[in-house]
């Protein structure tokens, strides 16, 4: 009888609200109970069972199960348990286990559509849709970020529109990254999102050329702000022109575009400032990173090599060229090395004549 009742019971339903849903738990509950209650003063004052023995009866016989062990033995006995079990209770506990996976259902649904408050905090929140491939350029993201010792278990969600029409790929799912449909300027979302408690935030540029594109982070800042967000926010920002607007509005890491490389946003995250030592290294303005080939290879201590170079006021050498193998590594403190070429970081006023220099100081 239960199970026909409850495949009647799971029969198409418009969908309704989260209130709704819970008046209607919470009201079929307290029903549940009264029911139960009334029929174990039933089965106390006109069987003459003890409290045990009539919480037993009660509890087999909602839930059909009906051992046969106890069963009422007066007209009075029997027909109060047809009066408050089989007519009051039965159908309501359908109605309750239907209720139960409805809303189990429909937590599902929400968590999958991006509708579910999560409720997170000391979370990483990433808003935006970047440019290319949004569910790789966030795997890579996360999986850098992650990598970090003091953030293996950072919580992950991401703001964004892009799955709106869809499902969050498992490629992020499978990461436990949740995800919120909505952009910044959608309140209820945002409120989803929890930004006030946050531990960092990086809102995303939709393109890497577009000065449009800023000003969507711009106002996305600005709104971050107005809901009292107080977490770091880093602001991928197309115009270097714009970082000083940024950093007006509230945020603390104005970064280049750079959605080919994840991994420079991850650095900004994890260690902040360094996204800037990085943007220099891609560029030909200010300290560049320079390979310099030696005529002849170079053996001997790292340390040695470094202290030279710097002390020479040539610039800092960050990495060789293993002369053996043709390797490129970085920064081999307390190494031996034996190297063909030399990669530094060097000054404008010395980019002309850094080979010559280094040449000369370790070769003569």
């Amino acid at each position: 009888m239960l199970a026909l009742l409850f495949r009647w019971l799971r029969s198409p339903r418009p969908r309704v609200g989260e209130a709704s849903m819970t008046r209607r738990l919470f009201w079929l509950t307290g029903w549940v109970i009264a029911v139960c209650a009334g029929h174990v003063a039933a089965m106390v004052w006109l069987e003459g069972m003890g409290l045990g023995d009539a919480l037993w009866l009660t509890a087999t016989t909602i839930v059909t199960v009906g051992y046969g062990d106890l069963s009422a033995k007066t007209d009075a006995g029997r027909l109060a348990t047809v009066g408050f079990l089989y007519v009051g209770g039965i159908f309501v506990v359908a109605s309750l286990v239907s209720a139960l996976v409805e809303w189990r259902a429909d937590q599902l649904e929400r968590k999958a559509g991006g509708a579910w408050g999560w409720n997170l905090s000391n979370h990483l929140l990433l808003i935006g849709e970047p440019s290319g491939d949004i569910a790789q350029h966030i795997g890579r993201l996360v999986d850098q970020v992650r990598a970090h010792e003091d953030w293996a278990n950072v919580p992950v969600l991401l703001l964004t529109r892009a799955f709106a029409d869809s499902r969050l790929p498992s490629s992020l799912g499978d990461r436990a990254i949740v995800h919120v449909t909505g952009c910044a300027s959608d309140p209820q979302a945002l409120a989803r999102a929890t930004p006030d408690k946050a531990r960092t935030m990086l809102v995303f540029s939709t393109s890497e050329t577009d000065r449009e594109a800023t000003a969507r982070v711009l106002d996305t800042v600005l709104r971050l702000r107005e809901v009292n967000a107080t977490a770091p926010i880093i602001a991928e920002c197309v115009d270097a022109g714009d970082r000083d607007r940024l950093i007006r509005l509230g945020a603390a890491q104005p970064m280049r575009v750079m959605h080919g490389y994840p991994e420079a946003a991850a650095r900004a995250i994890v260690s902040p400032g360094s996204e800037a030592l990085i943007e220099q290294l891609f560029t030909a303005e200010g300290d560049e990173c320079r390979r310099i080939d030696l005529p002849r290879p170079w053996s001997g201590p790292w340390l040695d090599l470094l202290t030279r170079i710097a002390g020479a006021g040539i610039g800092t050498p960050i990495g060789y060229r293993c002369a053996d193998t043709g390797a490129v590594l970085s920064n081999p403190l307390g190494r031996q090395i034996k190297t063909d070429a030399l990669f530094l970081i060097v000054g404008d006023d010395r980019q002309a004549r850094a080979a010559t220099d280094v040449t000369r100081l370790l070769l003569g």
